[in-house]
This record gives structure tokens, C-alpha cells and sequence, in this order.
């Protein structure tokens, strides 16, 4: 019974490690497409050329740091596993697969510059990455199949986190209505509202041990 029981959990942990391993291959496939839109300009190499190219650069930059941003999440999300089932599965296809279209919208926003319909056709597929990566969070967080340890005390913290995201580019869609190039340097706001949502438990922490000022006598 303990050999049959030792067999199973290697064969559920070879699982999970192909799991794993799929995973970290299409976030590696998607950054490295991203670069496809990097080509050198057409005739002279001089200062308006380098400037036609600068849409590109923006967009191979924004993509890098959205894809890297969520392989970080994905991997600490996955560390604190130790198997799979097939809803996992599932969802994780779900959201490599927005993952893996990336590159599309990268392309089409170095394409056509900071116009409405490719900022928000953008904004739009990386909000989605987000969404579904909260999708990811609540179906990976469940006690069948934490490492030992783990529990779900910090599942909200982690879908806040991944709600940052969504927020920032779902608000540039009504800002790219009007004003697109505007609208991707909200796209910016992304790092300084995760640092502020991982800020405010110790912050709130602070304020709870300290005496209230009405409290002095």
C-alpha cells in the first residue's frame, strides 16, 4: 500500500513538473516573438529612421514587461503547488493562451502608432491576461493541491495584485477614445499600483499599533 501510495505521488509530481515545464516554454515563445517586430528600417540609418522605429521599441518594452510581470506571478503561484487536477489544466491553457496572443496586439499597436483601435484593441488583450490570471489564482489555491504549509490566507492579496493590471488598461480605454497616445502612458501606472497594493498591508499594519491621537490624554 506505501509502495502503490509512492508511485502515485511521482507520478502526479512528473505531472505537475510538465505542467510547469509547458508553461515556462510559452512564456519563453511569446517574449521571444516579441522581438520579430524589432527589424532594422528600410534605406538610411539616421535619425528619422531610428524615430519611425521608436512605436516598436515602445511596444516590444510594454509587452516585455507585461509578460515578465506575469511569469514572475505564475511562477510564485505555482511554487506554493504541489500537484494538479484537470480544472488547473484547463484554466492554465486559458491563460497561457492570452499569454501566447500577445504578441499580435504588440505588432498591430507598432503598426498603426498610437491610434484609438489599436490602443484599444491592446489594452483590451492585456486586461484579459489579467482577468484570466485571477481565474488561474482561485482555481490553483485550493487545499488538494497546496504544498503542505500553504494555506489561502493569502489568496485575496494575490487577486488584488492581479486586478491591478486590468484596472489600469480597462481605464485607458475610455481615455484612448480621445486621447490614445495619452493613453499608453497610463499603461506606466501598472508598477507603482502593485508596489502600493503590496505596500498597504504593512502600512495598514502600522496604523493598527498605533494609539489613536484622540485616544492621548
Amino acid at each position: 500500500m506505501g509502495e502503490e501510495g509512492h508511485r502515485n505521488e511521482t507520478r502526479e509530481t512528473r505531472q505537475f513538473e510538465r505542467l510547469v515545464f509547458f508553461s515556462d516554454a510559452v512564456f519563453a515563445i511569446a517574449i521571444t516573438l516579441l522581438v520579430l517586430d524589432l527589424k532594422p528600417p528600410v534605406g538610411a540609418f539616421n535619425t528619422l529612421a531610428v524615430k519611425a522605429m521608436i512605436p516598436s521599441f515602445e511596444g516590444f518594452g510594454i509587452s516585455f514587461f507585461v509578460i515578465a510581470v506575469y511569469w514572475l506571478s505564475h511562477h510564485d503561484l505555482f511554487g506554493a503547488l504541489r500537484r494538479d487536477d484537470r480544472p488547473l489544466r484547463v484554466m492554465n491553457l486559458a491563460f497561457l493562451a492570452s499569454i501566447a496572443f500577445l504578441p499580435f496586439p504588440t505588432s498591430v499597436i507598432a503598426l498603426y502608432k498610437a491610434t484609438t483601435a489599436p490602443v484599444i484593441f491592446y489594452a483590451l488583450s492585456v486586461a484579459t491576461v489579467g482577468l484570466l490570471q485571477v481565474g488561474l489564482i482561485l482555481t490553483a489555491r485550493r487545499p488538494s493541491l497546496m504544498r503542505e504549509g500553504e494555506n489561502r490566507a493569502d489568496t485575496r492579496r494575490l487577486v488584488v495584485r492581479s486586478l491591478v493590471a486590468p484596472a489600469v488598461f480597462l481605464a485607458s480605454v475610455g481615455v484612448a477614445i480621445r486621447w490614445p497616445h495619452a493613453a499608453t502612458y497610463m499603461w506606466i501606472l501598472i508598477w507603482p499600483a502593485l508596489k502600493g497594493v503590496d505596500f498597504w498591508p504593512q502600512l495598514a499594519k502600522i496604523s493598527r499599533g498605533k494609539p489613536h491621537l484622540l485616544a492621548k490624554k
